[in-house]
């Protein structure tokens, strides 16, 4: 049986196919991953890497959507 639940490296891979399909320059090698599920499913990662990207507005956008596909992950970096 396979794990249900999907990786950091998931998360990678759909935020950096999103960031270049906007034509973005950032590319992602990892997210933030907290060490425990949060019991309430709200999302228990981050992208700190973005934190300071002047586009802010687009990849908040990108961000919300990949939090609602992934929601919760396993740190697989």
């Amino acid at each position: 049986m396979t794990n249900p639940i999907p990786t950091s490296k998931d998360v990678v891979a759909f935020l950096n196919e999103r960031l270049a399909a906007r034509g973005l320059p950032y590319r992602l090698e990892h997210i933030a991953v907290l060490p425990y599920m949060n019991p309430m499913w709200l999302a228990n990662w981050d992208v700190p890497q973005l934190a300071d990207a002047p586009e802010r507005e687009v990849i908040e956008e990108e961000l919300r959507e990949a939090r609602w596909r992934f929601p919760q992950v396993y740190d697989e970096y």
